[in-house]
């Protein structure tokens, strides 16, 4: 299916997906931005998950206080891996907001 003609939620579940360190969180499952903050929140994970999970739940919704903290760009663009800054550039060149 063409992205343009995917939900909202289609398109933040295959984004998230984007990134090596959610797979196992929100892969399969119906997008619920509740579920990753509290799973960030909650779960112990390593840095690199926490931070990647901000960053989706940033995109899905700024201005919302998410539990598991605030997103800090250049704490993520330190500690990512290739492959996190490729799927952050992917984003960037042509940025979304749910």
């Amino acid at each position: 299916m063409n992205a343009e003609h995917l939900t909202l939620e289609a398109k933040m579940s295959n984004f998230a997906c984007s990134f090596h360190l959610l797979q196992s969180a929100v892969e399969g499952k119906p997008w619920d931005a509740d579920a990753l903050d509290c799973w960030a929140a909650e779960t112990p994970l390593s840095h690199g998950e926490q931070v990647t999970a901000r960053f989706v739940l940033a995109v899905w919704n700024p201005n919302h206080s998410w539990k598991c903290g605030k997103f800090d760009l250049m704490e993520a663009l330190r500690i990512w891996d290739a492959e996190h800054h490729a799927a952050f550039l992917a984003w960037a060149r042509e940025p979304w907001w749910a």
